[in-house]
């Protein structure tokens, strides 16, 4: 009775041993991931993608900032004493009627890149000689600056282009030490191109800060 108690309890023994046993062959054999113990739990996204938020959101992507510091999204309108001007202040009074010419500071004109308003380092000098005159022979007279564009983008989208591209010019003419009273600017989009072609040579004399001398009525 005892022998046959003995047989059964071995018995029992030897099934559970073989038991563990295969628990833990089945436990080694788990396919591993990259970098992680086989068998071991990992989250279940071991690889998150950088920049989402906690909802696993990703993020809205910024409107691109040109170069006059102020964030933009296609048709919204530039203020001109938004952030991007330094705080300048716009100009002041009625140059409607004053004497335009044209030709003063034509060879002086400012070319930007495609869809850019921030002035290219090649075209700082033509604004320095601008300031330069000013300070010595037109002492008294303003200075208008009008944004063009070529003709590729909505209407509305290149009508705000040029506006951030005359407001670049007028800062830059400001920080060279003109006065920002007598600076007014105008955005005529790709209504006035400089030349009438469809090609890479006519757009680009038509992305352009053009600058107008003012005089006032009764002067010379």
């Amino acid at each position: 009775m005892k022998l046959a108690k003995s047989v059964q309890l071995l018995a029992v023994a030897l099934a559970l041993s073989f038991t563990v046993v295969g628990c833990r062959k089945g436990l080694d054999q788990t396919p591993g991931i990259p970098g992680q113990r086989a068998g071991s739990i990992v989250d279940s996204n071991p690889n998150p993608i950088r920049g989402l938020n906690q909802g696993g959101v990703v993020p809205p992507v910024n409107p691109g900032r040109d170069g006059t510091g102020v964030f933009t999204e296609p048709g919204k309108p530039v203020d001109p004493n938004a952030g991007g001007t330094g705080g300048i202040a716009a100009a002041k009074g009625d140059f409607s009627d004053w004497k335009e010419n044209r030709e003063e500071f034509a060879a002086l004109t400012v070319y930007f890149d495609f869809d850019k308003s921030n002035i290219k380092p090649g075209e700082v000098s033509k604004l320095e000689e601008v300031a330069k005159k000013m300070k010595a022979s037109f002492q008294g007279k303003a200075l208008r600056i009008e944004g063009h564009c070529d003709e590729r983008g909505t209407e509305e989208y290149n009508r705000s282009l040029g506006d951030r591209r005359a407001l670049s010019v007028r800062e830059k003419l400001v920080q060279l030490g003109l006065d920002p009273e007598m600076l007014p600017t105008i955005t005529f989009g790709e209504e006035k191109p400089a030349d009438t072609g469809h090609n890479d040579a006519a757009w680009s004399k038509n992305r352009r800060g053009e600058l107008i001398l003012l005089t006032p009525p009764g002067s010379n």
